[in-house]
């Protein structure tokens, strides 16, 4: 990374030296030549002590366990936005440096990663897309006055409202999120719905609550509402027959499933295997193709999310970042929370840069003034009241005979916030 930033430093003073001899006049005097050669050195200088270390971009995301499908394709999409910036001079000059650690979806370890990366100097921090998990990680940050943004969280309470004045997400937030999901299904297939309710994470029980408020505000009915949880490994805490049972003996019109795989994958095939064929929807939770091997040629499932990864998305800035991901990975996007992996790097470089120096306060400021900022995930928008995006358009997506295609992308024409 030294060379990487030794580069930048001089690229950005070999280009303040063309800015420089074109302001010139054309005398070939040796006092000219030599007054040019001096300011030339002098800026370089100056650039070169602006930025004697790279600027520390942490990470306590999740490299392995369940959380991993979600962190790290966007940690890597960081990575292409952080070579990008370095390629483009860097962040008010300085090249960018990630470290990032696995916290392996464990809260405890995550925070101790988040201790030891501030103290190497990190001046923002990169945690998990989960609330729950990243908590205590964001909590350090905050306590150090450091700018912790999660790529993907979907609960506004990632930020003020859990006392994190500098906590961020690049997220698309479940009072959209949701509202997307009921007011799709409703015109499509209301008046009647189910929830299949995970109550294992604060996500997925928010996904609902916000479902069945705006289903209601719609005129739908809620005619059943079952509850299942997972293990911290991602499976199935208990059998979800009796729930099941429930679902199809109410004849809902649509089941909305709040969950995430693999236990959400097993509710699915729960569904499918107990007579359920009602259609299904879901949100960014139930994005990807990694989880359908349990539910061979699903059809029917819908879900909302923040883009196709599967080469039929109309926005050209995720064609793009998908075909980097893949010169970088050599695989092909397992969700699309990875475009808020580069949109978070995105949103930290323009805050610096109307903050002019990256200070966690005043990054937060320089956020809180985002109106529709047009990032690769979508037009962003922050508030010192809200820290994550709830108007931002998604992806409607739809599985039929196991595979998956793009529909249509919609804004919460009522977002739900409680």
């Amino acid at each position: 990374m030294k060379n990487r930033k030794a580069a930048g430093i001089l690229a950005v003073a070999a280009s303040l030296s063309l800015v420089l001899a074109g302001c010139a006049s054309t005398s070939d005097t040796a006092d000219e030549a030599t007054t040019e050669a001096v300011v030339e050195e002098t800026a370089s200088e100056e650039v070169a002590a602006e930025c004697t270390e790279p600027i520390i971009v942490g990470s306590a995301m999740a490299q392995t366990g369940f959380m991993s499908p979600f962190d790290v394709p966007a940690l890597d999409t960081a990575r292409i936005a952080i070579d990008k910036t370095n390629a483009a001079g860097g962040v008010l000059g300085c090249q960018l440096e990630l470290i990032a650690v696995d916290s392996e979806t464990n809260p405890d370890k995550a925070a101790q990663i988040a201790t030891d990366l501030i103290s190497q100097g990190a001046q923002l921090l990169l945690v998990t897309c989960d609330y729950d998990v990243n908590a205590k990680a964001s909590q350090v940050a905050q306590d150090a006055g450091v700018l912790v943004i999660a790529p993907c969280v979907g609960d506004t309470i990632m930020g003020p409202d859990a006392g994190l004045t500098l906590g961020f997400s690049l997220g698309s937030a479940v009072p959209g999120e949701a509202a997307i999901m009921a007011e799709w299904a409703f015109a499509e297939f209301g008046p009647k719905a189910a929830l299949f309710k995970d109550m294992s994470i604060k996500y997925t029980q928010n996904q609902c609550k916000v479902f069945e408020e705006r289903w209601t505000q719609l005129g739908g009915e809620i005619v059943s509402a079952p509850e299942f949880s997972q293990t911290p490994e991602g499976s199935l805490a208990a059998p979800v027959t009796a729930q099941v049972k429930e679902i199809k003996d109410s004849n809902p019109d649509v089941v909305a499933l709040c969950s995430y795989p693999g236990g959400g994958a097993e509710a699915a095939a729960a569904l499918r295997a107990g007579g359920v064929e009602t259609p299904i929807v879901s949100g960014f939770g139930m994005d990807g193709a990694f989880w359908l091997g349990a539910v061979p040629d699903l059809s029917d499932f819908y879900f909302v999310t923040y883009a196709s990864v599967f080469g039929d998305d109309p926005n050209p800035k995720v064609s793009e970042l998908l075909a980097s991901y893949k010169d970088l990975t050599g695989n092909d996007a397992a969700t699309s929370g990875l475009v808020t992996g580069a949109s978070t790097i995105e949103a930290f470089t323009l805050a610096a840069e109307k903050a002019g120096n990256t200070n966690g306060v005043d990054l937060a400021a320089a956020l809180e003034t985002f109106n529709n900022v047009d990032l690769t995930a979508g037009p962003t928008s922050f508030s010192p009241e809200l820290h994550v995006n709830v108007t931002r358009p998604m992806a409607v997506m739809q599985i039929q005979d196991g595979k998956h295609s793009f529909i249509e992308y919609r804004a919460a024409e009522q977002p739900i916030l409680n």
